[in-house]
Order: C-alpha cells, then sequence, then structure tokens
C-alpha cells in the first residue's frame, strides 16, 4: 500500500490528525497537508538526481594499486591520506578543491569492501 493511500486512510476514515497520521507515515506534516489537499489519489514523483563525475575518477586505478600496496606494507610504512593527496593535487593541479575529503571516503569504501 503506498504512502499515500496510507495517509488518507488515516485522516479520512480513523480520524486521525493530520499530525500523527504524518508520524505514523514518515513523512513531514507539511508534505502530508499538501498531499491531502490534492484532489487526487496521484502520489507525487520526484526526479532522480544525475551522479556527478567525480575530478579522481581517472585515477581511479592508480588509487587502487597504491592502497593494495599499502596493505602489504607495515603500516609506519604506509602512504597517508595527506601524503597521496599532495601528489593528486600535483598531478590534477586543483589547489585545495575537497579533494582530500574524496580520497578519505574512497580510502574507507575500499577498506570496507575487503
Amino acid at each position: 500500500m503506498g504512502t499515500l493511500s496510507k495517509l488518507r486512510r488515516l485522516v479520512l476514515r480513523e480520524g486521525v490528525s493530520v499530525r500523527e497520521a504524518a508520524q505514523r507515515v514518515g513523512i513531514a506534516r507539511n508534505t502530508a497537508s499538501r498531499w491531502l489537499a490534492l484532489g487526487d489519489m496521484v502520489e507525487p514523483r520526484y526526479r532522480r538526481r544525475v551522479p556527478s563525475t567525480s575530478i579522481l575518477e581517472p585515477y581511479k586505478e592508480q588509487l587502487v594499486l597504491w592502497l593494495k600496496a599499502d596493505v602489504h606494507r607495515n603500516k609506519r610504512d604506509r602512504r597517508t591520506t595527506k601524503q597521496i593527496f599532495e601528489v593528486l593535487k600535483q598531478v590534477i593541479k586543483v589547489g585545495d578543491s575537497g579533494a582530500l575529503a574524496q580520497r578519505r571516503r574512497g580510502q574507507r569504501a575500499f577498506e570496507q569492501s575487503r
């Protein structure tokens, strides 16, 4: 059963307040009020966001190779995120545009996948 039909049943048939019905269904109160104000039973559809490409995408293979090589090294001898960021900054020449945060997210994802 769709969210809109659950909401309408709670409010119109069972006499539950909009606030409580929205809470039970798990949507915002303002959204529930707006949906109930619509005459037709069409649940709104939202556009999907197009995922943007990362500036690190061309260097993904190199990063994975570095991480795989570092797994076999002693912890003290491994490349730090900052060292990898400095190398990438020289290669990409973008400055300090958040690539370090992307690098850390990629490293976390790689470590979780092992």
